[in-house]
């Protein structure tokens, strides 16, 4: 009795194992930028789906002995997949399960196609309960509630209403709500862990008040950039703008109506530009953006068409009232007898449009007459 006590319990503990080792593997290797419980991809969710089925079909290869019974906790596989991908993935795992219950674990009786029928009443049950609008943890306790009650039926079914049946049935629901909170905690845990993880990671490379690059993304940017122009000799051109007479807004209007104000203006620079182009806020009210294989003249007219766009553009202020405000910017591109100094020079382009009016367009190449005037 004692051997066979003993085994039960080392067979649950390595199914605990198998299930915790499963989460973070998924969680930090198969899918690295997800989160779980967000809503998934189509595709997402046929991998999700198609893992799910993986693990539940681990578990029954490493199954819980008890008196010549069978248990195992493929029915958190359901719940995982349900929570997080939804109802179409906890079908798909309850599906690629029920499949290899009939095919790969010995010949089909009656017990194998009960066993399969209830995986998939389990599956629907617990994904229609994780589309529900009610908290996590009442999704769990009631998918638990689900498997725990459709499961010892099944027990009772199979093995009679007898000390065999009802032992596998309260053995099974005693180890099946254990886990079913441990990895509830866990999943939750994992879950936050990577939202932290991936907002740190967000923060360190883009600028946290408009969301395009940072100062830091940028100079990466530019340095792969250069050095790929350089290798393929190919064009690269830096634009550099700053919004005139900023100090005033912030003096006249307020830090807050200022904020808003970088935040529309960071959205027109994306509508304005190329997918290709390298948008960053690299300054207070300074931004740049990197031009990937753009003719120098080509730069010019984009630049132009940003100049014009941001001074037609009625900004909205926190108050509803809408103001008018310019840009400057400098434009410098990539030739041989500039390759280590385009940022020098576009910063310099920017310097003379400022100081020969503002809401202009300089050229590295025309440091001494404005390309464009409005």
């Amino acid at each position: 009795m004692g051997d066979k006590l003993f085994h039960t319990v080392q067979d649950i503990i390595a199914n605990f194992a198998i299930v915790t080792a499963f989460l973070f593997i998924t969680s930090q290797v198969i899918f690295k930028k997800r989160v779980f419980g967000e809503t998934p991809t189509k595709f997402e969710k046929l991998k999700i789906g198609l893992i799910g089925g993986l693990l539940g079909t681990l578990l029954m290869f490493f199954t819980v002995r008890f008196d010549n019974t069978i248990l195992d906790f493929r029915q958190i596989a359901l719940i995982l997949t349900a929570l997080g991908g939804g109802f179409l993935p906890c079908v798909i795992t309850g599906l690629v399960i029920s499949l290899m219950r009939l095919f790969s674990f010995g010949p089909i009786t009656e017990s194998t196609w009960i066993a399969a029928a209830n995986t998939m009443v389990i599956a629907a049950g617990v994904g229609m309960i994780c589309r529900m609008s009610i908290s996590y943890v009442k999704k769990w306790i009631y998918s638990l509630v689900i498997c725990n009650v459709l499961t010892s039926i099944v027990f009772v079914v199979i093995l009679g209403i007898n000390r065999h049946g009802l032992s596998a049935a309260v053995l099974y629901v005693l180890m099946m709500s254990s886990g079913g909170l441990f990895f509830a905690y866990l999943a939750l845990f994992l879950a936050k862990a990577k939202r932290y993880s991936l907002r740190m990671e967000k923060e360190a490379t883009i600028d946290f008040l408009t969301g395009l690059n940072n100062h830091r993304t940028f100079d990466l940017q530019f340095n792969k950039g250069l050095s790929h122009a350089i290798e393929k000799n190919r064009h690269l051109t830096l634009m550099l703008l700053d919004i005139d007479h900023f100090k005033k807004v912030n003096d006249q209007y307020g830090h807050p109506n200022g904020d808003s104000l970088l935040k529309q203006v960071g959205e027109l620079l994306k509508v304005a530009s190329r997918d290709s182009d390298v948008i960053s806020r690299i300054g207070g009210e300074e931004f740049s953006i990197l031009l990937v294989d753009c003719p120098h003249q080509h730069a010019l007219e984009i630049a132009d068409r940003i100049r014009l766009i941001v001074q037609d553009h009625p900004f909205e202020l926190n108050d509803g009232t809408t103001i008018h405000i310019t840009l400057s910017i400098g434009v410098a591109s990539l030739f041989e007898s500039n390759q280590n100094d385009i940022i020098e020079q576009a910063d310099l382009a920017l310097y003379k449009a400022k100081q020969n009016g503002r809401n202009r367009v300089f050229s590295h190449l025309k440091l001494q007459e404005n390309w464009n005037t409005p």
